[in-house]
């Protein structure tokens, strides 16, 4: 009987239990295009099981912001530094599209990020996570390229998501996935034991995902401890 335990542990080893005191830090961050100031001596730290939605009009730095804290490409703060804890792994969800190889099977393209993806309910596989996500096996033995550019785009959540990460960041995910797939997205985020960060416009998804609201304005961050709709309210 000992070796069902023993298997049972390791499979629902979530990717809180693998997240140490030290997650996300921003320290002193400044960031200006030119005369546009973005972020102004900014400091905030990300908290365990935090749902944080970043907002603010359009232009005001959001996705610069979720950039630096990916470390994506030359963008770094102009000033200040962001610390990663040695635990944490971020996976990120661009607005940008994604390149794909069109002769490559679906299923080769989650499952060459990883066979098993962990979940607060145990371990699933790349091909049970297709399925929640609406691919039918017809469609995940099928090459990339005869996907349409939802089902691409959908294809690449699925990736970011493979990636067995405990820090998630959104950039604009209402914009770039149907509503079908947000609301399968919404649920799985809602089960998800790590740190979620979105930018978003979408009302609705940041109702069901946040329990922290940012607010992004000239160079400036306010925070509300409070979902979407009492962020309204204060």
């Amino acid at each position: 009987g000992k070796a069902p335990v023993k298997d049972q542990t390791v499979e629902l080893d979530s990717v809180e239990t693998r997240m140490g005191k030290k997650t996300v830090e921003l320290h002193h961050v400044s960031k200006a295009f030119g005369e546009k100031k973005i972020l102004n001596d900014f400091d905030y730290i990300v908290l365990k099981n935090q749902r944080l939605g970043i907002i603010g009009s359009n232009g005001c730095g959001k996705s610069t912001l979720l950039k630096m804290i990916a470390g994506i490409g030359q963008v770094i703060p102009d000033s200040g530094n962001i610390e990663i804890g040695e635990t944490i792994k971020i996976g990120y969800f661009a607005q940008e599209e994604k390149h794909m190889d069109d002769s490559q099977r679906v299923i080769d393209y989650v499952k060459d990020i990883a066979e098993y993806i962990t979940t607060k309910d145990g371990r699933i596989s790349a091909t049970q996570l297709l399925e929640r996500f609406l691919f039918t096996p017809d469609m995940q033995y099928a090459p990339i390229g005869k996907l349409s550019g939802g089902e691409k785009r959908r294809l690449y959540l699925l990736g970011v998501l493979a990636e067995n990460a405990n820090v998630l960041l959104f950039d604009e995910a209402g914009n770039n996935l149907d509503i079908p797939t947000l609301t399968i997205l919404e649920d799985y985020l809602n089960s998800f034991t790590g740190i979620v960060i979105t930018v978003s416009h979408d009302r609705y998804f940041l109702e069901r995902v946040v329990n922290h609201i940012t607010e992004l304005s000239r160079g400036k961050l306010y925070h509300y401890e409070a979902n979407y709709s009492k962020y309204l309210e204060l």
